[in-house]
């Protein structure tokens, strides 16, 4: 068995395309990626409990041999801040970071829709009432449910801190913005980043990857899934089988449905409560040296500036 570790990996956040992005670069002949996607081998000490052992770990990467990188995708990682940080650089030495991020309440949006498609959620928890939960549940740290998540895992800026002081230029921020409007284009950046060739894509490799889908059989999708999760490491090596299976079963038992919206209220207290944080990223991100920004962040400024000035009158 191979005794290599990841030495890139994909900490962050959940429904920003971290799957896309763990399945174009790992097309690239340089990089040698894990058996599945989000192993998560470093949660435990989000909780406070110990990791598993070390050759368990190892064991996603036995096929790895020569690769100038050796890769892996957990996007619950970045929550974990300075007690995975530090616990990567300690099993995994030195290893390149990458964060990618997305504007926060399309994020809830897509992560609620997310869960729900899953079958994660009881059928009469609708948007509203999710938002709603998760709202209060912002400051209870002792839990780590859906429902506490939701909203609190937008705030960015509470949880880069420890990255950025641990691995500094070796922690690349990305954005799904980007991510989805030019997934050849950035690709190709942190392939540069990295120091590999940028001449090994076709713009066929860039599919969607882990989109949301509704189900018209609830039964049916649950078995699929359950047999996905099974057979996922086979999926990684057979990618091209993947998506045509895939497709065939869109059709049978693919819902129309694009999933729930926020409504105009609730998006306009998300924005209210997000403004701040945003603001904190992007001043965060700019001492960094990052200036090719989303609008989402640029128009934070502006947004924080007029609720400062509205708070005080």
């Amino acid at each position: 068995m191979s005794s290599r570790l990841p030495n890139l990996i994909i900490g962050g956040v959940h429904k920003a395309g971290t799957t896309s992005l763990f399945v174009y670069l790992s097309k690239h002949p340089e990089v040698g990626a894990s058996h599945i996607k989000e192993i998560g081998y470093f949660m435990p000490l989000r909780e406070g409990n110990p990791l598993p052992p070390i050759e368990s770990y190892m064991s996603y990467f036995s096929h790895c041999t020569n690769e100038s990188y050796v890769m892996e995708a957990s996007p619950s990682y970045i929550y974990g801040k300075e007690k995975i940080a530090e616990a990567i650089q300690q099993q995994c030495g030195q290893a390149k970071i990458i964060m990618i991020l997305r504007e926060p309440i399309d994020r809830l949006g897509s992560f609620y829709n997310h869960i729900r498609s899953k079958a994660m959620l009881e059928e009469n928890v609708d948007m509203y009432s999710f938002i709603q939960q998760s709202l209060a549940g912002i400051k209870d740290h002792s839990k780590q449910d859906y429902f506490t998540r939701g909203v609190r895992e937008g705030f960015y800026c509470d949880y880069l801190g420890p990255w950025f002081e641990k691995y500094g230029n070796d922690l690349k921020i990305v954005f799904f913005d980007d991510l989805k409007t030019r997934p050849m284009e950035l690709t190709q950046e942190i392939c540069e980043w990295l120091g590999l060739s940028t001449e090994v894509f076709k713009e066929s490799d860039f599919t969607v990857e882990n989109k949301t889908v509704y189900y018209k059989n609830k039964t049916m999708h649950k078995m699929i899934l359950a047999v996905n999760k099974k057979l996922e490491a086979f999926w990684r090596r057979n990618h091209s089988l993947k998506k045509k299976l895939r497709s065939i079963y869109y059709i049978f038992n693919a819902n129309a449905s694009s999933g729930e919206t926020i409504d105009s209220r609730t998006q306009k207290l998300l924005d209210e409560i997000y403004t701040p944080y945003n603001y904190q990223l992007l001043k965060m991100l700019q001492q960094q040296g990052y200036k090719q920004l989303p609008s989402w962040l640029t128009e934070s400024e502006s947004k924080n500036k007029k609720m400062l000035t509205e708070a005080q009158h």
